[in-house]
């Protein structure tokens, strides 16, 4: 079954990163995969949340700093040395790869042997951290769910158009995150409840 599962991937991997090569997708989705394109519009979104007066707000601020930082570790530190996965460059001929340091193209030569050790694919913890947020996020602003699950589809897909993960790897990165946005939505759920009632007003006392 491993094996089908394996080659189902493979296949899938070089329908994305080969067969749907195109110039628009190679400038498009570095910068999808490139997480500092980010950070000003979070930034402002977070600094948006943290002075809201209301509790709920500055709840799901901390707890999404703490989210990302939670999913990171679960994916980068503990599952990826579990599984010890090496990534398509590493392991796969005649991949489509982008060089991020560089910012160029390439095409993997032949490969002779799949390396192990040098850097671990499964899950991916883009896919991860993208998707725990999303999780998160979409259950206190549902409103806005679509647009956070697209921005986290399109980063999981550009890091197998990129070259650097196999959809398998996106797919666990998926599932982790989702489970990890969960336990997160269940503690900020206890933490608003609890800071509600204990700012709520207390009975009236007739005389």
């Amino acid at each position: 079954m491993w094996t089908t599962l394996a080659q189902i991937d493979i296949d899938l991997f070089f329908l994305i990163n080969r067969s749907g090569e195109n110039g628009f997708f190679d400038v498009l989705m570095p910068a999808m995969s490139n997480l500092k394109n980010f950070y000003i519009p979070i930034g402002l979104a977070w600094l948006f949340l943290i002075v809201k007066p209301q509790a709920k707000f500055r709840i799901v601020a901390i707890l999404i700093l703490l989210l990302i930082s939670f999913s990171e570790w679960t994916s980068s530190d503990v599952l990826k040395p579990a599984f010890q996965r090496p990534r398509p460059y590493h392991s796969l001929s005649n991949v489509h790869l982008y060089d991020r340091m560089a910012k160029t193209w390439s095409t993997t030569p032949k490969l002779d042997k799949i390396i192990r050790g040098e850097s671990n694919s499964l899950p991916s913890s883009h896919a991860t951290n993208i998707f725990a947020a999303a999780f998160f996020l979409s259950f206190y602003f549902r409103r806005m769910g679509l647009f956070f699950y697209l921005i986290a589809f399109l980063v999981g897909y550009s890091r197998v158009y990129l070259g650097v993960h196999f959809p398998l790897d996106v797919v666990a990165g998926v599932l982790v995150g989702s489970a990890c946005g969960l336990l997160f939505v269940w503690l900020g759920n206890a933490m608003i409840l609890f800071f509600a009632k204990r700012n709520a007003p207390g009975p009236e006392i007739s005389n």
